[in-house]
């Protein structure tokens, strides 16, 4: 009958020595069972000795007491439940095989704390580490030069790439950036994963130096790009670091100031390290009070369109003007991008805010062709993201359908930052531009990646030489040859260039010495309303 049991069952004499084992145990104990009767248990299993069963069946055998434990038996890989039992001869013990149910219980704590994703540690857990990290340097005991800190990492344009490459991508992306985090920093480091693309480093026993030192090791891990799918794909991270200071705090007021500071590396424009101070604080407030007000800011119709000038160094006759945003605040007065272009990016607008660009430049061409006011082309600037729009082409098509205008009078400028993302789609749509009469030109080249290999691929019309090789005229003779080496490359790809920034005279005789085709800066003419532009124009 108990060689029917599904469980063990086992008996041993006073002396510790084997005297019965059914069938499951036989199994489970892996021995047969000739092999064990009147053997004593802890020479046949010696490891068991000062283990949790060696102390309850110790314990049953001397008390008469029932006995329970369940644990990992390593020499046997296996997890029992044990219950014990005294009788007249010695004791009786029950055991079972519980490894599929620890193991199935361990998954679910485990699935229940970590990421599914990248294996990191979730949110809960992060805060259930952060909080005893918090209480434990709160001691008297924890030195004052050390402290507590939390790295905040948001993953840059993540977005795009799942918007080029779909989900997929962005997902292998995730697991390729949790690896090699994992792997540069080392087990010593707390990680979790608390969102979509944000990531949370937990320091204990830190100083802010080696606080932004980890931050640091961050970003250049990031600085190899992924190979996903055949694919390379950069990226870049903000990190915001808060660190614990004297007066006590929680772990979720610790884990807000990293989050402030990481808003306030990823408003300075992303691949930044900033500590969160209270100065910092006040910044990001005020950033976030501009972004509730962007409903009505496009509601109201309160963004405008300013214009400057760009002018020929040939003959000084206009040649076209750059449109720039600008958003009149009810009580703010008048912003320039700097204080709200990075969160209206990032707001769910920033579609809203491609179709207003086209429709307000085409509609200013329009007004300008009745009053008889010549203009002959417009600049517009594009993100990354808007540039890689599948639908982009059509938005342009049916916007200058919409006001009668050439799309000839059109030039789309693009940075570098949005070829890096997705150089083969970004050459298509470029090219479709070109296709349907839009000129395109590569704004502030020289201040980026500057690849001559996607440069000799794009269909672009102009390089714009980056103000700050511009300033470095008057000092700096390596300014002078690189503007002459962008204004020959230019030329020899059959492109146009155009210096952005020119102040002074001195820089525009300069450029113009060095070939450059045009300029556009404060010399020439500062941003203008609409209506002062028509007045400029109108003087020339």
């Amino acid at each position: 009958m108990l060689d029917s049991l599904s469980d063990g069952f086992m008996s041993i004499d006073k002396s510790w020595r084997f005297t019965y084992l059914n069938n499951t145990a036989e199994r489970y104990l892996q021995q047969e069972r000739q092999n064990l009767l009147g053997r004593e248990i802890w020479q046949c299993y010696p490891d068991l000795v000062n283990s949790g069963y060696y102390r309850i069946y110790r314990h049953t055998a001397a008390t008469g007491r029932p006995g329970c434990h369940t644990g990992y038996y390593a020499p046997l890989r296996t997890w029992f439940e044990a219950r014990s039992f005294r009788h007249d001869e010695g004791i009786t013990v029950l055991f079972r095989d519980v490894t599929r149910e620890h193991e199935h219980a361990a998954q679910l704590e485990f699935e229940a704390s970590h990421d599914y994703l990248t294996g990191l540690a979730n949110r809960r857990s992060c805060m259930e580490a952060l909080s005893r990290a918090v209480a434990g340097a709160a001691l008297p005991s924890t030195p004052n030069d050390v402290s507590v800190a939390v790295l905040f990492i948001d993953l840059d344009h993540l977005k795009e790439v799942n918007d080029a490459f779909g989900h997929a991508a962005g997902d292998a992306l995730l697991r390729n950036f949790s690896v090699r985090l994992t792997e540069s920093l080392g087990p010593a480091f707390f990680a979790a994963r608390v969102g979509g693309d944000e990531f949370v480093l937990l320091l204990r026993n830190t100083t802010n130096s080696a606080a932004e030192a980890c931050a640091f090791a961050v970003l250049n891990a990031l600085a190899m790009p992924f190979e996903i799918s055949g694919r390379a794909i950069s990226l870049s991270a903000s990190i915001g670091i808060a660190l614990m200071g004297e007066d006590p705090e929680t772990a979720e007021t610790l884990l807000s100031q990293a989050d402030t500071a990481m808003y306030a590396a990823k408003s300075a424009g992303g691949l930044q390290v900033r500590t969160y101070d209270v100065i910092l604080d006040r910044g990001v407030r005020n950033r976030v009070a501009l972004r509730s007000d962007l409903r009505a800011a496009f509601a109201q119709n309160q963004f405008e369109l300013h214009f400057q000038a760009q002018i020929s160094l040939v003959d000084a006759t206009l040649i076209g003007a750059e449109a720039l945003l600008r958003w009149r605040h009810p009580e703010r007065g008048l912003l320039t991008p700097d204080a709200f272009l990075a969160l209206l990016l990032e707001s769910p607008y920033e579609g809203v805010l491609v179709d207003w660009l086209l429709n307000a430049v085409c509609l200013h061409i329009a007004a300008w062709q009745k009053m008889g006011v010549t203009v002959p082309r417009i600049s517009l600037n594009l993100s990354a993201r808007q540039l890689l729009d599948m639908g982009l082409a059509d938005r342009i098509h049916h916007a200058v359908r919409k006001h009668g205008i050439s799309a000839a009078m059109l030039d789309v400028e693009i940075t570098e930052d949005c070829l890096v993302s997705d150089i083969e789609m970004a050459t298509s749509v470029l090219a479709t531009m070109k296709q349907a009469g839009l000129s395109t030109s590569l704004d502030d080249f020289g201040a980026g990646y500057s690849s001559l290999s996607y440069l000799v691929r794009l269909p672009v019309d102009t390089l714009k030489i980056d103000k700050s090789f511009v300033r470095g005229l008057a000092t700096s003779e390596k300014a002078s040859a690189v503007i002459r080496g962008i204004v020959g490359l230019a030329r020899s790809l059959g492109m146009k260039t155009i210096a952005e920034g020119v102040e002074h005279q001195h820089q525009a005789d300069e450029l113009k010495d060095a070939g450059c085709d045009a300029i556009q800066g404060y010399l020439v003419s500062r941003p203008l309303s609409a209506e002062a532009f028509v007045e400029f124009v109108r003087r020339r």
